[in-house]
């Protein structure tokens, strides 16, 4: 049970830190509305909309002052009374004046999560005798990021990253082996998606899950993975495999999709696409997009009261949707508004294994 669940009769809140101070008591009240876009598989944002005139002195406000300067740190909590919680941490990178005539001026003040660092700038740099894990490490350091990294053990003879940004290098490097990118604050993760995490909280149905619209297909998913290859040293073909049983986690399911298409006849997924040097690069591979393919197995999307601890690479549990869709869930985006006028509201999606 999460300490929202009774988040009707509460009172919501926001807070905004920018370089680690609290607004103003003028900017609070000039804070219009707000917004937090998170997601997996790109650089999360926000936006904050403040109106930008002093009326009794006749002149812009927040338009032109240094405390929305490019590059302040941003820290956004939401929340309800006293209990809030950090969604976002990051950075200015953009501001968007409004004029309009017989409007009020605005400033639309937008910014990412420091993950978008890694979208500066194209280089072409070879790595050598390194695990992606390490080649990781070493360009999330250079951008002034702390790693966190599960060891992906495999160790390539050589890795080119060709004329392209970290971000674009890291997350091909990732989706090859089913990892994902995520931060928290400073700290950024190459892991593979934690969907054996304990829940982080419960919503059920008309009690706190307003709106909920998961889908199960069956379209994309096989029984077994297959990576085939030619080993140049070994001077051989290699194959790499995972099957059903391998998905890991069935988020409190039965029958995962790879289980369920048993029933359509043998199905084989080959990968020759990717370029392997050994065995155990092949059987990497394939697991890793076998877990990936099984996690999309069911996809939802849903919407209720402004809840904090909904943020991605979390696990939810997702009640009174009938036994077949009611269970856990991992979470793969989000967006956290408010405003004066509508409150707080989120929004989100999620995957699942099983059924």
């Amino acid at each position: 049970m999460s300490e929202y669940s009774g988040v009707k009769t509460l009172s919501p809140n926001v807070e905004v830190l920018i370089q680690g101070q609290k607004l103003s008591t003028k900017a609070d009240a000039d804070l219009l509305e707000l917004t937090v876009f998170e997601d997996i598989d790109a650089p999360s944002m926000f936006t904050l909309e403040f109106l930008s005139w002093d009326l009794a002195k006749s002149k812009f406000t927040w338009i032109d002052d240094s405390l929305f300067d490019i590059g302040n740190e941003v820290e956004i909590k939401m929340g309800y009374q006293n209990t809030l919680k950090t969604i976002i941490f990051g950075e200015i990178t953009g501001l968007e004046p409004e004029f309009s005539q017989g409007a009020t001026p605005r400033l639309v003040v937008r910014g990412h999560d420091l993950r978008h660092r890694l979208l500066r700038g194209s280089k072409t740099k070879s790595f050598t005798k390194m695990k992606d894990s390490d080649i990781f490490s070493d360009i999330a350091r250079a951008r002034n990021l702390t790693p966190k990294v599960k060891d992906s053990e495999v160790k390539h003879d050589y890795v080119l990253q060709h004329n392209q940004t970290d971000w674009d290098f890291l997350k091909s490097r990732a989706e090859r082996i089913g990892y994902e990118i995520v931060i928290e604050k400073k700290n950024i993760s190459f892991q593979p998606p934690q969907i054996d995490s304990q829940k982080v909280l419960t919503l059920k149905f008309k009690e706190g899950l307003s709106e909920f619209f998961p889908r199960l297909s069956t379209m994309n998913q096989v029984e077994k993975v297959e990576v085939r290859g030619w080993l140049p040293d070994d001077k051989k073909e290699s194959l790499g495999k995972a099957a059903a049983g391998k998905e890991g986690s069935k988020m409190s399911g039965k029958k995962t999709g790879p289980q369920v298409v048993d029933s359509f006849g043998s199905s084989i997924a080959t990968i020759v696409h990717q370029p392997i040097r050994t065995k155990a690069e092949a059987d990497q591979i394939a697991l890793g997009q076998f877990k990936d393919m099984a996690l999309s197995y069911i996809t939802a999307e849903g919407s209720c009261a402004g809840n904090p601890t909904i943020q991605i690479a979390k696990v939810i549990d997702i009640q009174e949707v009938g036994k077949r869709f009611s269970g856990l869930y991992y979470v793969t985006s989000t967006e956290h508004h408010y405003s004066h006028k509508s409150g707080y509201q989120t929004s989100f999606t999620a995957r699942r294994t099983a059924s």
